[in-house]
């Protein structure tokens, strides 16, 4: 269980955060482009540290029918970025057959290490939620 640790802006790494989803008893690895991949019982998710704008974004990738008139892709993604307030749906400009979720958290001047891992819980839970709620003609293959 991931305790009440406090995590200050410094220490907000790709390594760290794979090292306190792993204390919190998730199977975390490294992509080829070295983003950090978590696994749920729900979605692959990838986390990525924004140092910049001090964001970590949560971030899952599903294909959907490249056959399906864009209209009603947008209409779905439309739809449960209506219905669904935690999470950001789209449909990527130059890439049809793909719908991407994400959640942005903030973390400057320090975030608790729950915090980190109720986010992520919470996205793992919503975007397969919202596919279901939401997918009325099988877009999501």
């Amino acid at each position: 269980m991931v305790n009440s640790e406090l995590l200050s802006e410094k220490e907000i790494s790709k390594e760290r955060l794979a090292a306190l989803f792993k204390q919190a008893f998730f199977s975390t690895s490294f992509d080829k482009d070295g983003d950090l991949v978590v696994r749920s019982d729900g979605p692959r998710v990838f986390v990525i540290v924004d140092s910049q704008k001090k964001l970590l974004k949560y971030m899952a990738i599903y294909g959907v029918k490249e056959t399906a008139p864009l209209e009603l892709k947008h209409q779905f993604v439309n739809r449960m970025n209506d219905d669904i307030i935690f999470v950001r749906f789209s449909i990527p400009e130059k890439r049809h057959d793909v719908l991407m979720a994400d959640y942005y958290l903030p973390y400057e001047d320090g975030i608790p290490a729950f915090q980190i891992i109720a986010a992520f819980r919470l996205f793992s839970r919503v975007v397969p939620g919202a596919i279901r709620a939401c997918d009325e003609l099988d877009l999501v293959e």
